[in-house]
């Protein structure tokens, strides 16, 4: 019978053991993964340590609750996380156009006072937000519950989401001739919201990113939103900055 150490938090060494134990094949892919009852016995851990190392498997997603089923085991072994670089607009284009959404559902919608003060848009102004996932392109993984705001002129933007499209910021700018003159970019971190948990298989309020980037004109006219929320272990964000030829002298000393 494992009994985990104290060298570490309790609940990451139960968790490195559970996916030690998943990828040896003693939970196998597929099968129902022992309710918190079994595991605190079979591995002489408190409850609270079961929960707390299957949370964050669930965040890996080696296991997901599936109804009528139980907690299920997904994968072997935790999948890498998706990098990607969005420090300038290129970048954007790169991440966008190597990824693709998937529409789910959509609805019209009144801009009511919390969103316009949070987007910058008017008051009572007229929306449609359509309800997607964002995926890979090569294995479909879903990366995002991503949803997008678009003015109603701007509506056959949903009827082009489907396969590998362009970017919203091209589809802006290429179809509806709408000169992009700011791209605003917002990262937060968050709880996972119920929808998006639902979603990505992992759980309600565990760890989650939040990226929201607003498409202005050039008189300052919100165009478009994208309201993005990943997985603390799915994404990665990176940025690199350039910096100068000439070495940064140091302040010098008031003394």
């Amino acid at each position: 019978m494992p009994k985990i150490s104290d060298a570490k938090p309790r609940y990451l060494r139960l968790r490195e053991q559970l996916e030690h134990d998943i990828a040896k094949g003693t939970y196998p892919v597929g099968s129902v993964f022992p309710t918190e009852a079994e595991l605190s016995l079979t591995y002489q851990v408190s409850r609270h340590t079961v929960r707390e190392a299957t949370r964050t498997l669930a965040e890996r997603g080696l296991i997901a609750k599936r109804a009528g089923f139980g907690t299920v085991v997904c994968a072997k072994q935790a999948a890498a996380p998706y990098v990607a670089a969005l420090g300038t607009v290129d970048e954007l284009f790169k991440y966008t156009e190597a990824t693709r959404l998937e529409v789910l559902e959509s609805q019209h919608i009144t801009a009511d006072t919390a969103m316009a003060q949070t987007f910058g848009c008017e008051r009572d102004s007229a929306w449609i937000v359509l309800h997607t996932q964002r995926l890979t392109l090569d294995n479909a993984t879903a990366i995002s519950f991503t949803q997008i705001y678009l003015r109603p002129e701007f509506a056959a933007i949903a009827d082009q989401l489907h396969g590998r499209h362009k970017s919203i910021f091209r589809m802006l700018e290429e179809d509806h001739h709408q000169r992009i003159a700011q791209v605003q970019q917002n990262i937060e971190a968050q709880l996972m919201p119920l929808k998006a948990a639902k979603l990505l298989d992992v759980p309600k309020n565990s760890p989650a990113l939040h990226l929201r980037r607003a498409y202005l004109d050039a008189k300052g006219r919100l165009l478009a939103v994208s309201s993005n929320v990943y997985a603390a272990s799915r994404f990665r964000l990176k940025t690199a900055w350039m910096l100068p030829k000439s070495p940064i002298k140091a302040p010098k000393s008031t003394r």
